[in-house]
């Protein structure tokens, strides 16, 4: 394996991992979300204030998680294929082979 195609699949991998986290916690922000619309459609706030509260912590710091991960998924998401149809190119002329 070349050197450069060992940094293609770190990256993929890490691609991989940042897509997984940032999924987990977009999913459970959303299951939040339906928490607290379903408490809020109860009509007595006041008795589940409580886990409203708690909720509302637990989403913060899972939004505020997602936010840090959204711009190297993007990164990923939109950015990183342009590179593998340049890599996939650029093996058609792969003049210094085992070099590189």
């Amino acid at each position: 394996m070349k050197p450069h195609e060992k940094y293609i699949d770190q990256l993929n991998a890490l691609n991989e991992l940042i897509t997984a986290d940032f999924n987990f916690y977009r999913d459970l922000n959303s299951q939040i979300d339906r928490r607290l619309n379903e408490l809020g459609k109860r009509g007595n706030i006041e008795a589940h204030a409580d886990e409203m509260r708690q909720l509302l912590e637990d989403r913060a710091q899972i939004k505020d998680t997602a936010l840090k991960l959204l711009p190297l998924r993007d990164f990923f998401k939109n950015g990183f294929p342009e590179v593998g149809d340049r890599l996939a190119h650029l093996s058609k002329f792969d003049r210094a082979k085992g070099v590189f």
